[in-house]
Parts: C-alpha cells; sequence; structure tokens
C-alpha cells in the first residue's frame, strides 16, 4: 500500500500536463546519468547542447534520478498533492525521507 494520499483510486487533480513531464523526463535521466557516469568528458553543458536545451534542465531532469520511487510513481500517475511541480520535485534531497518531510507526505512503507 502507497503512503502518498491519494495513491489509492483515483487520480487527484494535478497541474495540466505534469504526468507527461515527469514521464518523459524520467524517460530521459536513465540515459544521461549512464552518459555521465561512462564518459568522462560528458557534462551537463554538453548534453544540453546536444539536446537543444539549457545545462538547468538537464541538471533538473537528472535530479529526479534521485526521487523516491514512491514519489516518481505518484507523479506519473496525478496523484501528488496540488503544488507540487516537477521544478519542486527536481529541488529535492538525496535522501527519500528528507524528499517526503520537505513535501509534508508520509515517508514510503516497506
Amino acid at each position: 500500500m502507497s503512503s502518498i494520499p491519494g495513491a489509492e483510486g483515483a487520480p487527484r487533480s494535478c497541474p495540466a500536463g505534469l504526468m507527461a513531464e515527469v514521464g518523459l523526463r524520467w524517460c530521459g535521466v536513465g540515459r544521461w546519468l549512464d552518459e555521465l557516469l561512462a564518459d568522462a568528458n560528458a557534462n551537463a553543458e554538453s548534453i544540453a547542447k546536444r539536446e537543444r536545451c539549457s545545462i538547468r534542465k538537464v541538471n533538473m531532469t537528472i535530479s529526479l534520478a534521485f526521487l523516491a520511487p514512491d514519489l516518481v510513481k505518484a507523479a506519473i500517475a496525478g496523484r501528488l498533492p496540488h503544488g507540487i511541480g516537477v521544478a519542486r520535485l527536481a529541488d529535492m534531497p538525496a535522501e527519500w525521507s528528507r524528499q517526503h518531510q520537505m513535501l509534508e507526505l508520509p515517508s514510503a512503507v516497506g
């Protein structure tokens, strides 16, 4: 059972496009993170140039790789409380319990 409010049953209303935005960014996370780990010459600037986006967007997207799995699932399913968008999710600490604290959500169970 999920500890995210509204994670069971019908999705809560969320900002338009949040589900798609988190889902699309999540797809790029693994590829970019693998690239950074495998290639000593790779960096956020080189990825941003290739992808034609800002360095900030690359860094924010990569930070999504460190979100608690239940938060990712809830975001993609549209079950996070209103007001929690991609920018807020991308600015979370790496420690999962702190992520839940900052979002004022209960910690994951199990």
